[in-house]
């Protein structure tokens, strides 16, 4: 059913890094249709995940992620969850446990600042500091992934009680803010050129925490899913939706997580075009039994050895799976929308193209795109 690939190349040029043998492990789901004539993009999009551990796998994804900017130049990216390893921000340091949402749960209460933490800029931010347009950062958000909330045994620092601790942690990575940081809430909608983005805490869909609910991550979704008959909405969130990698145990039909994952996807007010998420520590597209296309790009600094042999939750299919490091890239056209998954030495390793409101189909992909985007 899937055929495997061995993309020699990319060993030769993986550096000084002790994995540097290893050939990454591929699967498709069958040969891909000729690349369709595509319309001019007006919004270019980067997207990668599971990046904030500085290993030698993070600074040569980053070194990648910087020579696709200076090829053809992004409006914008996301960092799609765990974005600092192990434990998220430290909630010992002084003033970090006066972090408190506002009334709406989401954004930071007024007034309030943030201690300086170094392990925004060590492991996330100085890793990033070359990806930039005209001396000028490209516009970065971000998600929260479940290692920046982590309250397990080896993260729980400091003396707040557990429920607090995940809260705090949370409330620490909105408050932050920096050239390559922009985390408006827990969860947030975006709007930039023919799309929205509408990027969910999707922590609560492994299980409410920090006493906050997913009823209310439902209500928002709800409504900002309003309008999406209209336009592509892309669901930026850690966790996936489907999977063909290490988290597909816990996505089986009927599990609690997928049982959220449905009553998400009943909420819905409009169409989703496709789920952008990491957790997995690979590149995957996947199409779900609703339909979904989903996008992992999680292989950003901490690399797994997949096999990729079971597809869950049930009904969801594997496109395209690999054990590559990289990224994916997000265009976005008046009629329609592609991803091109690339490896950190920018090998193009899958793509697809949607016409909305339809599918994003496998197709071959063509020469990478070159010189400034519309605007």
């Amino acid at each position: 059913m899937v055929a495997a690939l061995a993309l020699s190349s990319w060993a030769s040029r993986a550096g000084c890094c002790p994995l540097a043998g290893h050939v990454p492990h591929t699967v498709v789901a069958g040969p891909p249709a000729p690349t369709a004539p595509a319309q001019p993009a007006r919004l270019r999009v980067l997207l990668f995940g599971d990046f904030g551990d500085d290993t030698c796998q993070q600074e040569a994804v980053a070194r990648g992620m910087a020579a696709a900017q200076a090829r053809a130049p992004f409006d914008l990216a996301f960092s799609i969850g765990d974005n600092l390893y192990e434990c998220g921000a430290d909630p010992r340091l002084p003033g970090a446990a006066e972090c408190a949402f506002g009334a709406d749960g989401n954004t930071v209460k007024a007034g309030y600042r943030p201690p300086a933490d170094p392990a925004f800029d060590r492991l996330f931010e100085r890793p990033l500091a070359s990806l930039a347009r005209g001396g000028e950062p490209v516009p970065l958000y971000l998600a929260l992934g479940n290692h920046d909330v982590s309250t397990w045994a080896a993260c729980r620092r400091g003396d707040l009680p557990l429920p607090r601790m995940g809260r705090v942690k949370a409330c620490l990575q909105v408050a932050h803010q920096g050239p390559l940081w922009r985390m408006p809430g827990r969860h947030y909608v975006l709007e930039r050129g023919p799309a929205r983005f509408v990027v969910l805490d999707t922590n609560l869909l492994a299980g409410d925490y920090g006493d906050l609910s997913f009823d209310a991550e439902l209500a928002f979704f709800r409504e900002a899913t309003r309008g999406c008959d209209a336009r592509p909405c892309f669901v930026v969130g850690h966790h996936p939706p489907a999977s063909a990698g290490d988290h597909a145990p816990s996505m089986t039909a009927g599990s609690p997580f997928s049982a959220r994952v449905e009553r998400l996807q009943q909420a819905a007010s409009g169409p989703i075009a496709a789920w952008f998420a990491g957790h997995d520590h690979d590149l995957q597209h996947l199409r779900t039994a609703a339909g979904h296309d989903v996008i992992v790009s999680g292989n950003g600094s901490r690399w797994r050895d997949e096999k990729f042999l079971r597809v869950e939750p049930a009904g969801s299919r594997l496109l395209f799976a690999s054990t590559a490091w990289g990224h994916s890239v997000l265009e976005v056209s008046e009629r329609g929308w592609s991803v091109r998954f690339e490896s950190q030495a920018l090998e193009p390793l899958h793509c697809c193209q949607a016409t909305f409101p339809g599918a994003c189909q496998p197709v071959t992909c063509g020469p990478a795109p070159a010189g400034p985007t519309a605007r």
